[in-house]
């Protein structure tokens, strides 16, 4: 395992816990974006455990980094508390899920086998937090994206599909042979459009209107 985090003593104490724990072995630590990603390509690690905010790059754009780079890597996203947009896109982006730094020892390590064996791991309260989030935010969008779906242009409702399939502006870009500007100027003439003000909240339109 792989533990990526620009705290020094927080990597090392993780380091130690994990000791304990006879089917777990830390191979590496990591202290900016830059350096998890070499040491992602170059050990392989069945788990990365990764700070979702780093110096030099970001922990957030560097999951499917590192996922391209060591494609059976499982990564587990580390933060001090719950930022659902962030959890959301990074799910989206391949992790398998998140570990407040809050937890405790018994919480990581049942976090850490359950992505080693393919699963999903938010916690409990993460996962009641985030759900409730949403729930709530799909309450009040239900009225104002069906009445306002149909002002989309053609080419809005493209980019739309493309986020919900969790897509960054960069990847959206050479699909519509655009540049990633144009991206992010739909983006906003979308969210104005359906009265939504981040890529979390678009992501409820694929639950909430019908299917084209």
């Amino acid at each position: 395992m792989l533990i990526a985090d620009d705290h020094a003593l927080f990597r090392e104490g993780l380091a130690l816990l994990l000791a304990l724990e006879p089917d777990i072995r830390v191979v590496g630590q990591a202290a900016d974006g830059l350096e998890t990603l070499r040491m992602a390509e170059t050990l392989q690690p069945d788990i990365l455990l990764l700070d979702i905010r780093m110096p030099e790059a970001d922990g957030l754009a560097a999951v499917p980094k590192v996922l391209k780079r060591s494609p059976k890597t499982k990564i587990l996203i580390v933060s001090g508390f719950l930022e659902e947009d962030l959890l959301v896109e990074a799910l989206q982006h391949g992790a398998k899920g998140f570990i407040a730094k809050t937890s405790t020892h018994s919480d990581l390590v049942k976090a850490i086998r359950a992505a080693h064996a393919g699963e999903i791991w938010a916690g409990r309260r993460a996962l009641a937090q985030l759900l409730e989030s949403l729930l709530q935010r799909a309450n009040g969008l239900q009225g104002s994206l069906s009445a306002t779906r149909s002002i989309l242009t053609d080419r809005e409702h493209e980019v739309v599909q493309y986020v919900i399939q969790g897509m960054t502006n960069k990847e959206i870009a050479p699909k519509l042979n655009v540049s990633e500007k144009t991206v992010k100027t739909h983006l906003s003439n979308i969210f104005r459009k359906m009265k939504v003000s981040r890529r979390v909240e678009l992501l409820l339109y694929r639950f909430v209107t019908p299917a084209d």
